[in-house]
């Protein structure tokens, strides 16, 4: 039966979800590899994973849709943006699948994993109107512009750095303001806090990036070949203990003395009121997601800069044309 499954376009995962007499009749498949049986593409997964799956799909004249197995979950790919917009806008893709390290990482009662339905709306509802709404992100943009001269600072001086370091370091000290209200100098930084928060994000990055066969293949997470429940099981008291001090002494202050995003998820009433828990799951997927992320897009882009100068030219206008007006405003 494996040797069926692994003979249908995209490998065993389609073949053991389609009815036998069903794909035998399908004209039109959706093409793809098949990869090898059991197992399926897995391969496709490790180091640079976009570049294999594009190679892949030019070899298998896939323009549109290209399908392919990891293990036993079926998977589809597109880099055509008509059908990209179709995907994004359906219903059927409307969940993403919980894997075991989301799950473990509490991202599952988070905006990014959560389950369809009145849960997630509600934390939508929350994230748009309270969270990200305007006032919110105005009040936060002293800390920015700091943030963005220390960091001017930093490159100003320094004859040799990564810039990725100074971007993590310059986006985790904004989204600690903006999610805990916490205030650090990126100069002559040496703090306890954010050191701590940056193992905990670098931890769960690693966890949640990482190839997990047991996601694929469900008779192997019995047995955790790669210890990534293990060292889940272990990161997630770490989180609970930071995030749970932080969330315990706002609620030891007046309301008004905060403006972050606890104060606002403390301040939320009757159905719009989240436990605990779900408080901290929303606050550590918020940092989890607007710290690293964030610094990897800035640097993609420098980069991107780097390579077309035409581009870096008009940039260097436009911030010429807003420095100035600054000046004129005062």
């Amino acid at each position: 039966m494996q040797m069926l499954y692994w003979s249908y376009p995209g490998g065993p995962a389609w073949g053991k979800y389609n009815k036998l007499p069903k794909y035998l009749l399908v004209k039109n498949p959706i093409p793809g590899p098949r990869g090898f049986p059991l197992i399926g593409s897995m391969n496709l997964m490790t180091g640079l994973a976009h570049q294999k799956t594009a190679s892949m799909a030019e070899f298998c004249k896939a323009k549109r849709l290209m399908s392919f197995s990891l293990g036993e979950t079926k998977v589809i790919v597109t880099c055509n943006p008509t059908v990209a917009k179709e995907i994004l806008n359906s219903s059927t893709f409307v969940e993403r699948p919980v894997n075991e390290s989301a799950y473990k990482l509490m991202f599952d009662r988070a905006i990014g994993f959560a389950s369809y339905g009145v849960y997630w709306r509600t934390l939508r509802k929350i994230a748009s109107t309270h969270m990200f709404c305007p006032k919110q992100i105005k009040s936060s943009e002293a800390q920015r512009f700091e943030i963005a001269k220390q960091m001017v600072a930093i490159l100003e001086r320094s004859s040799f750095l990564r810039v990725r370091d100074v971007l993590k370091k310059a986006s985790l000290n904004n989204m600690m303001c903006s999610i805990f209200g916490r205030k650090y100098s990126l100069i002559n930084c040496c703090n306890e806090e954010t050191e701590e928060v940056s193992e905990l994000v670098d931890e769960g990055y690693e966890l949640l990036g990482m190839l997990n066969w047991s996601d694929h293949l469900p008779w192997l997470a019995e047995f955790d070949p790669q210890k990534i429940q293990r060292r889940c099981e272990q990161l997630m008291p770490k989180v609970n203990r930071f995030v749970g001090r932080i969330i315990d002494e706002h609620r030891t202050e007046p309301s008004s003395v905060h403006r972050d995003f606890v104060g606002v998820l403390l301040s939320l009433q009757d159905s719009e009121r989240l436990s605990d828990s779900d408080m901290i799951a929303v606050l550590w997927e918020m940092i989890f997601r607007g710290s690293d992320t964030v610094a990897v897009l800035i640097e993609w882009i420098l980069a991107r800069m780097v390579l077309h100068p035409d581009v870096q030219s008009r940039v260097q206008e436009e911030l010429d044309r807003v420095v100035e007006r600054s000046r004129d405003d005062g």
